[in-house]
């Protein structure tokens, strides 16, 4: 796209002039050359003036003190910034001059400016972003999570139960957070929150077929639990011991009950690689033994995997409609999350279940990376 409306000659980049000049060499006309790029057709003539004269569609030398960033100074500045092990552009500015590449310590807008505009010739924009950065996965962690996908990517998920923990903050008691707000431009949209919410930590199970019922476990706000961790003293999260009467109480049975209602008398229990998750063994085993189960475990399940399991979606939409219904007190709010997920759309758990295969072909794309789920 054509961004010139003023300078066409100094904003044009390479890559746009290049594409004139191939429409050009087609035979197109000017005018219908600039119809089609949404380019100034004054741009589209000058370049194929400049390309007529000098065969090139190089810059021509301008007048004036020379750049404080040469071509070299400025492709080591784009690969400083991208590379991220030397800092921002005023960190970048001071290695430039440490290594030779310019005469003094030039001021960390120049660097920028020249980063961008040697990139914006190829046809790349440059953005610097703050914040949070995200997790990166780990060479090990990526192997195993492209081995996972790879041997299940002809797995039938429909008979796989997905688990996970997850903690429901109360933080906006008496205030309501629909999806979406219409505000003034400029403005932001709040709500009334608290700096410490309080937390409901549950358990459940997603299938094709619909979610198990919650289990609330240590961690929930005002339950004091009879869990002891292993200084013996009362467990603030979820042990080993508790996670098998998690298993024996409610996935297990509740897995057991969702599939035979569908006539499925094998199935699978997913589970990530939390410590306490490695009850789940023996506990399947004598389940099995007991109650004439063909349950298994989904073995491999790859670490820091979270794209990869359907259920943080759902969390996700329970989440936000816990936030929308305004509970007033923690208790109606503890009471309100075991209703809401008790009214979960099959619809819903049906289309997570199914974007699986989607989820295992896009980590196998990208090699075990992340994935945009």
């Amino acid at each position: 796209m054509f961004l010139d409306k003023f300078d066409p000659m100094a904003r044009t980049s390479v890559k746009d002039r290049w594409a004139i000049l191939a429409k050009w060499d087609e035979g197109q006309s000017a005018r219908a050359i600039s119809r089609q790029l949404g380019a100034p057709l004054k741009t589209v003539r000058r370049w194929i003036e400049r390309y007529t004269a000098t065969g090139d569609v190089k810059d021509e030398p301008r007048a004036g003190r020379p750049r404080l960033l040469g071509a070299a100074a400025a492709q080591q500045a784009c690969a400083l910034l991208l590379g991220g092990q030397h800092g921002a552009s005023k960190s970048v500015a001071q290695h430039l001059h440490a290594s030779g590449h310019v005469r003094k310590v030039v001021d960390r807008r120049t660097v920028s400016r020249a980063a961008r505009k040697l990139a914006g010739e190829s046809g790349v924009r440059l953005r610097a972003l703050r914040g949070k950065p995200g997790k990166l996965l780990t060479e090990a962690t990526r192997r195993k999570r492209l081995e996972f996908c790879r041997a299940n990517r002809s797995r039938g998920w429909g008979y796989t139960l997905f688990t996970d923990r997850k903690k429901f903050l109360f933080s906006y008691p008496g205030s309501k957070v629909p999806a979406t707000s219409w505000v003034v431009e400029g403005t932001r949209r709040a709500a009334l929150t608290v700096n410490h919410p309080q937390v409901v930590n549950v358990y459940a199970g997603l299938s094709k077929y619909g979610l198990t019922r919650l289990h609330i476990v240590a961690g929930t706000s005002g339950d004091k639990s009879t869990y002891k961790n292993q200084q013996g003293r009362g467990a603030r999260n979820i042990t080993m011991q508790e996670y098998r009467d998690v298993l024996k109480s409610t996935l297990l049975p509740e897995g057991q009950r969702i599939f035979s209602l569908h006539g499925i008398s094998s199935w699978l229990l997913q589970q990530d690689n939390d410590p306490a998750h490695k009850a789940a063994g023996p506990e399947v085993t004598q389940w099995r033994t007991q109650h004439a189960s063909r349950v298994s475990v989904l073995p491999n399940w790859p670490p820091n995997s979270p794209d990869l399991n359907p259920i943080e979606n759902l969390w996700g939409y329970l989440q936000a409609k816990m936030d929308a219904k305004g509970c007033v007190n923690f208790s109606e709010f503890k009471a309100a999350l075991v209703q809401e997920a008790g009214s979960i759309p099959r619809t819903l758990c049906s289309k997570l279940v199914d974007s699986m295969p989607r989820r295992v072909a896009e980590c196998i794309r990208l090699e075990g990376g992340k994935t945009k789920y």
